[in-house]
């Protein structure tokens, strides 16, 4: 027995050392490290009841003096490092010291978190292995600065391989997919990028769904056409953002629906009918939303509509916007196709700085008024400054022949010189209430009838309808500028396009004799350097 204790000793500190490292590093459950930590430590009090004068002796050496202060030293250490980390993990703070921010969430994002009231769970379903477990990291990695702004964000990721009851629950089909559920209501994304969450989390958590009328009856683009003129991209984009979006004929309608939240009117060909535009005029004035785009008078007649936003203070130019900058000579551009680079402060435009967006065939929109009490005008996308506004350029396909080859030129005396202002966007209180100068009124009197002084009606008027058309709906900047004005005319600024960060790369320049003088200082010069200090220092110690 003698013999056996300390072997008895020897196996106690293994084993407790083994149910350490199995607790720390969470390798097996905590029941059973704890488990091995107990008979680690039995067996050590074994070793010291029965052989009690080899431990007396251990305490009583030097070294086991010096040990023991070396090891409170490291366990002070330890705990000063575990108190800062969890002081860390309570209150952090995150710094993105990229040149494009590309690792921080954007504005509208992190708004929409700070407002986040309700809790929304994330599923997502991928497997460990192979390209799916690069995305499952991916999407771990953005999660987490989601979770960074909120509380309300929980998340967790299941392998439906190994779970098929849980995926069979969520209705999972595929793959990669992402559930975001809150108070009842799901949806399911594929997509790993900022919009595509942000977008989610927007959807499961308000309330109810609005609906986008498009009129149709006069040549206007058609949302269930795939074709090139067609409108069914937009449709597609809008629905992703769980938008109703239907046709509407206010021939066989004699009012706009009630339940209309924006009506989109896409470049129609034809004039409305008097009674069409009373139905519309009674609409915008009972405090609705509407977006009107009107093409120029190019080879083809289009819908006036310069009465009706007259009573808005809009002026629709006669003309068409001719663009001589570098643009026009990139490839599938031309002069009548120009680029919008300024976009004036607005709740539209205030992500889309750096972005442009290509309007071929545009007139110009401008304001006629200066914005008061009771309207507010604003322009929000213009051309650049090397653009003008064309007055002679032929309207009809017969005028076009008599002219032979049209080549627009500045004419100082009847063109507008840029930049030209080709959208705008209105804000108004409805023409049904009975107004009164606000400026006269006080806090007080304001308050008793808040009706008669929110501002309601929204209106956007673009000189264009093909920027937003199957062809060029994909263009740089196109799907940001018409998503964000549909958006802002329902009043779901959460919903603002949100583009993804892309990397910045930065390349170093070097000329040939660049490179060789590197060479010399490098590969050259500091080897001889070095080789100096060590024969010196060689020498003074001999």
């Amino acid at each position: 027995m003698k013999n056996a204790v300390p072997t008895i000793g020897y196996l106690g500190l293994i084993i407790l050392l083994t149910g350490t490292y199995l607790y720390v590093t969470d390798t097996a459950t905590q029941s059973t490290s704890l488990i091995t930590i107990l008979i680690g430590l039995a067996l050590l009090a074994t070793f010291a009841v029965f052989d009690w004068e080899t431990v007396k002796n251990i305490l009583d050496r030097r070294s086991t003096r010096y040990g023991a202060n070396a090891a409170v030293m490291v366990l002070v250490l330890i705990g000063i490092l575990t108190f800062v980390n969890l002081i860390g993990s309570r209150y952090s703070q995150r710094f993105d010291t990229t040149a494009t921010q590309r690792f921080s969430l954007a504005d509208l994002t992190v708004s929409v978190l700070e407002e986040l009231k309700q809790g929304v769970h994330i599923v997502g379903f991928f497997r460990p292995t192979g390209a799916e477990a690069g995305l499952q990291h991916e999407l771990n990695d953005m999660l987490n600065q989601y979770q960074y702004h909120s509380n309300h964000i929980s998340y967790e990721f299941i392998d439906p391989d190994r779970e098929p009851s849980l995926a069979k629950q969520y209705n999972i089909t595929a793959y990669g997919t992402i559930v975001f559920e809150s108070t009842g209501k799901t949806e399911h994304v594929t997509r790993i990028n900022e919009e595509t969450i942000t977008n989610a989390l927007v959807k499961v958590t308000r309330e109810g769904q609005k609906t986008i009328y498009f009129l149709e009856g006069h040549g206007e683009h058609n949302i269930n056409l795939t074709d090139q003129t067609g409108y069914n991209k937009i449709q597609q984009l809008l629905q992703n953002q769980s938008y109703i979006t239907t046709s509407l004929s206010l021939v066989t309608e004699s009012d706009v629906p009630e339940d209309c939240n924006v009506l989109i009117i896409a470049g129609p060909k034809k004039n409305l009918l008097a009674g069409e535009q009373a139905a519309v005029r009674n609409y915008l004035e009972h405090g609705g939303r509407a977006l009107i785009m009107v093409n120029p008078d190019f080879l083809t007649e289009s819908a006036d509509f310069s009465t009706l936003l007259a009573s808005w203070k809009v002026k629709i130019g006669d003309n068409i916007v001719v663009d001589r900058s570098a643009v026009g000579r990139l490839p599938g551009m031309n002069e009548f196709m120009p680029a919008v680079m300024q976009y004036p402060p607005h709740a539209i435009t205030r992500t889309l700085g750096g972005t442009v967006s290509f309007f071929p065939l545009v007139r110009s929109i401008e304001p006629t008024a200066a914005s008061h009490d009771t309207l507010e005008i604003q322009i929000i996308a213009m051309t650049g400054p090397r653009s003008w506004a064309e007055s002679a350029f032929p309207k009809t396909r017969e005028a076009a022949e008599e002219m032979g080859d049209y080549t627009p030129e500045l004419d100082s005396n009847n063109d507008e010189p840029g930049p030209i202002p080709i959208a705008v966007a209105i804000t108004a209180a409805p023409r049904t209430l009975t107004r009164q100068d606000m400026t006269t009124l006080t806090p007080q009197e304001i308050a008793l009838r808040p009706e008669e002084h929110e501002l309601k009606t929204r209106i956007v008027v673009v000189g264009n309808s093909t920027f937003a058309d199957n062809t060029n709906i994909g263009l740089p900047g196109n799907s940001d500028l018409m998503m964000n004005i549909v958006n802002w005319l329902a009043e779901e600024e959460d919903l603002l396009a949100i583009r993804p960060k892309s990397s910045d790369t930065r390349l170093i320049q070097i000329s040939l004799s660049q490179m060789w003088d590197i060479f010399i200082l490098t590969g050259v010069l500091a080897p001889i350097g070095i080789l100096i200090t060590g024969v010196v220092v060689w020498w003074k110690r001999k």
